[in-house]
């Protein structure tokens, strides 16, 4: 007996050895650390033209305590010391832009020492105080300050003596454009107590770039163009719409320093705010004549978007970003109570060059078109962004995603949830082809158990290997671009292996609330090499071709082993992982992507056709669609369902996005204890008639501007609006419940004309 306990005793300590060896083999140990790109803005410049406007402004005085410090063709730039205010003069129509308003008595006008100092001063910061946030001014800290001019410019050396920080501020001509840089290694917090016990703990939380820059009380013809969504645009009226203010993180909100939400089946679900995807801003101050675009070139993953009315703080509209260098997070004293805690900090503020690019417009382009093709014009230059090489279109293309598996919680435990067969997606498939739908692009989504995650797996209960070869190699003869779901970037239900941690060490989780479900992101430093893993099969099954999800919104601050990852350095592996996979051949269409990575995406998924709509919100504009038209084809959400289906129709229209939709070869009934709980209707048999209405009227007018450019984009009145193409097309659309007439061409009510 004792033999027989000793001879299993050894088999079992020989296959526990080979299981830890196994599971040594298959999860490789990767350090963290990525090398961030530099910026090398002074290589670059957007405007670098020197011609003389055709529209001419009226001169503004520049005051004398504004001192001359730089000037070129372009521009003169001029310093006010005292408080590091700006004003540039545009040379090209002879207006100036001035960083507040040099015209108004703020003391006559009422507003406080404390809130005329934020106004006048170009740098503000926000500190912590102990715990407490506060605001420091140039003027209302009594900041020292020491000048150098340059040749082109000046830098100013800061030092908020009583919070004990300081640094450089370098601004600078480039032709047309004004460059502000606060270099990282210039940031001191030079108190030698920082953070040991009994100290005051003044450390620094966010700077503010000229806040007040461009701001106005009124313009005629001006409005503030708005990064939301798609983009937007408010007047600037002499009595706002709303007095009201609207902040966004520029790509999202970092979850590395949020408390995990909970769920709570009695909460009120509520639309959430379209994204900021790109990291910029406009502000016209006479449409066609004077504008400038703003981008924050350096430290975007850091930035937040301000927008501020008149009448909410001060008389004016503003526009402008803030940059975060450390934020307080929760460090838990208790497993079980949530509310014993203290607030923790990271030690050393975020790494990066701050640069923010003004870019002048004038003319034609001094308008939100104008906004868009300067900012590609910047990518151009910057990122190298370029026209992709792809087949030609015949017809408006379609997308079509099949959720072939999913998984449940079963009497037994986690079990697939069989959605489509490869053969039923085959056939659905071919029933669009008899249809007339020939330019489809399809992609398969499998949510894969072992990961957690969707990610590629040719599955058995799906049709096993045979099936899925007959499916796609049937795509591949009829045409059909294919490719494969895949998200790199978080898992499901529970953490795995990859998951990251929070400063405050817990696991890195945020709540889907559309899906009321979990999602657990991975350490950014595992995407290639999740990537690398999946190669061989892609090879293997001749995958030539993914659609990424997750990329969009997954910059965030974590904890690594000791080691604090930043968001930039999350930019940059997910740079590194679109890099690879194009390095090895494989195209990568990407949902809802970050401007950052417009070079890498052959197709952009999930294309934003709304702003958030709030309520000062004077019109949705297609920013994200001028920026990329003519260099990615782009496709909607899906359009399984709409609350408007008809103005739906026509937005798609009228930004130049195609149709998308998500198919299931079973009842959609499978998948509602899934991941996929938020389809509501996935059959072709209840989708075809929502299918044909889309791709009919799409198609009628975008076929007549297939492969071409998005070259102007006009709000002709209420409700009409007016879309130029490079090949000479213009389709005017009506939203309006009445015929429109617009040069002598009646538009019916909610419809469309091509001229």
């Amino acid at each position: 007996m004792v033999k027989k306990i000793l001879k299993y005793g050894i088999v079992c300590l020989i296959l526990a050895a080979l299981g830890l060896n196994y599971l040594l083999n298959h999860f490789q140990k990767v350090e963290y650390g990525v090398a961030v790109a530099q910026s090398n803005y002074e290589d670059i410049v957007v405007n670098e033209r020197s011609k003389t406007c055709s529209n001419k402004a009226a001169e503004a005085e520049i005051p004398d305590t504004f001192k001359k410090a730089a000037e070129n063709e372009q521009l003169e730039l001029y310093l006010e010391e005292e408080s590091v205010a700006i004003a540039v003069k545009d040379k090209c129509n002879g207006y100036t832009w001035f960083s507040y308003d040099v015209n108004l008595d703020m003391q006559e006008a009422g507003y406080s020492a404390e809130i005329a100092g934020y106004m006048k001063s170009g740098i503000s910061l926000i500190t912590y105080d102990k715990f407490t946030p506060s605001r420091r001014t140039v003027l209302g800290d009594k900041a020292e300050k020491t000048y150098e001019l340059r040749e082109n410019g000046f830098t100013a050396t800061i030092d908020f003596t009583k919070a004990q920080i300081k640094f450089d501020v370098v601004v600078t001509l480039q032709q047309g454009d004004l460059m502000i840089n606060i270099p990282r290694e210039s940031i001191k917090e030079y108190n030698p107590k920082l953070w040991k016990p009994g100290n005051d703990d003044i450390s620094l939380s966010e700077i503010i770039l000229y806040p007040f820059f461009g701001s106005a009380a009124h313009k005629e013809d001006g409005y503030m163009v708005i990064p939301d969504g798609s983009g937007a645009i408010v007047k600037l009226e002499e009595t706002p719409k709303y007095a009201t203010g609207y902040t966004a993180p520029v790509y999202g909100q970092d979850p590395g320093y949020d408390n995990t939400a909970t769920q709570n089946s009695r909460k009120i679900a509520v639309k959430p705010l379209e994204r900021v995807t790109l990291p910029i801003y406009g502000i016209i101050h006479d449409a066609d004549q004077s504008g400038v675009l703003v981008i924050a070139e350096s430290g975007d993953s850091y930035a937040t978007y301000n927008y501020v009315s008149r009448d909410l703080q001060t008389k004016y509209y503003q526009s402008y970003f803030t940059y975060n260098y450390r934020t307080a997070y929760a460090q838990f004293q208790s497993r079980t109570n949530q509310d014993q805690h203290v607030l923790g900090f990271q030690e050393r503020p975020n790494q990066f060059d701050l640069v923010q690019r003004y870019v002048f417009l004038n003319d034609k382009k001094a308008n939100y078109v104008g906004v868009a093709k300067e900012y590609r014009n910047f990518l151009e230059k910057k990122d190298g962004l370029s026209k992709k090489k792809t087949e030609t279109l015949d017809e408006v293309p379609m997308k079509i995603d099949f959720i072939n598996n999913e998984v449940t919680m079963g009497t037994l435990g986690v079990e697939n949830v069989t959605a489509t067969k490869y053969k039923q997606a085959g056939k659905i498939v071919k029933t669009l082809l008899d249809k007339g739908y020939d330019d489809l692009n399809v992609t398969f989504k499998s949510f894969v158990e072992d990961d957690l995650a969707y990610r590629f797996k040719v599955m058995k209960n799906l049709g096993g290997s045979d099936d899925f070869k007959e499916t796609t190699d049937y795509f591949t003869s009829n045409h059909i671009k294919f490719n494969y779901y895949v998200d790199y970037v978080k898992s499901y239900y529970e953490k795995t292996k990859y998951t990251a941690s929070k400063l405050n060490r817990q696991d890195l989780n945020v709540l889907n609330e559309s899906k009321s479900l979990y999602n657990y992101l991975n350490n950014p430093k595992y995407y290639t090499v999740l990537a690398e893993k999946d190669l061989n099969a892609y090879k293997k099954y001749k995958i030539g071709s993914l659609a990424l999800d997750g990329l969009g919104a997954n910059l965030f601050t974590h904890y690594d082993k000791g080691i604090t990852g930043y968001s930039n350095e999350g930019m940059a592996y997910s740079e590194n992982l679109l890099q690879y996979l194009n390095e090895k051949g494989i195209k990568t269409g990407v949902y809802l992507p970050d401007a950052y990575l417009y070079k890498y995406i052959s197709d952009y998924y999930d294309a934003p056709i709304t702003s958030s709509e709030l309520i000062f919100i004077d019109a949705t504009v297609p920013l994200v669609p001028l920026v990329l038209s003519g260099y990615a084809d782009m496709y909607s959400p899906y359009m399984n369902f709409s609350s408007n289906d008809t103005d739906t129709m026509l937005r798609l229209i009228e930004f130049g996005i195609y149709p998308s939709f998500v198919l299931t070869g079973e009842s959609t009934y499978k998948i509602k204890r899934t991941a996929s709980n938020d389809i509501y209707t996935s059959e072709l048999k209840y989708m075809e008639d929502r299918i044909d209405f889309y791709y009919s009227s799409v198609s009628k007018a975008l076929n007549e501007v297939l492969g071409s450019e998005m070259i102007n984009h006009t709000i002709i009145d209420a409700g009409v609006v007016e879309v130029e193409y490079d090949n000479g097309r213009k389709i005017v659309i009506n939203y309006n419940d009445s015929d429109y007439i617009h040069e002598d061409v009646n538009i019916k009510s909610k419809g469309f004309v091509i001229l």
